[in-house]
């Protein structure tokens, strides 16, 4: 077997333009709306305060091929600290070389090391093989549906 060449490492404020390159890409594939400002100021926010979560970028041979952004919240139904992973994204040109299945075990083992009791996500429904890679790590539909109230 072929060992992969790549590395999951916290990202830093240099980091924030090419994260904002690849959140515009990310979110163009389903048509959200994107604004470099308020990424590169909510970037520079999240990165600073470990409060809110963690951002990790994902390394492949030297070059960044993606990244994760884990939130974190309190969930008294769960039991404790949870995280939400909030976004998982690799780029086209890395897709196919399991950095998918890397960033998911490094979620996972995360989760165990710092003691979250759940890791959450919510997922496009058209996204098949999204969902398919997830149900492999043990990520399984809640009972519930997501609702949403904007401000």
């Amino acid at each position: 077997m072929i060992e992969l060449n790549y590395q999951i490492i916290n990202a830093e404020l240099e980091d924030i333009p090419d994260l904002c390159i690849m959140m515009r890409n990310f979110y163009a594939i389903d048509f959200y709306p994107f604004d470099k400002t308020v990424a590169e100021n909510n970037f520079a926010k999240f990165l600073k305060d470990k409060h809110f979560g963690y951002c990790f970028k994902i390394i492949f041979e030297g070059t960044i091929a993606g990244y994760i952004i884990l939130a974190r919240y309190f969930s008294f139904e769960f039991g404790g600290e949870i995280l939400f992973l909030d976004e998982l994204f690799i780029k086209p040109e890395f897709q196919g070389k399991s950095l998918g299945k890397k960033a998911l075990e490094y979620v996972k083992d995360f989760a165990v090391e710092h003691h979250f009791k759940v890791v959450m996500l919510e997922i496009e429904n058209h996204n098949e093989k999204a969902k398919g890679l997830y149900e492999q790590f043990g990520f399984q539909n809640h009972k519930r549906s997501l609702m949403i109230l904007k401000n």
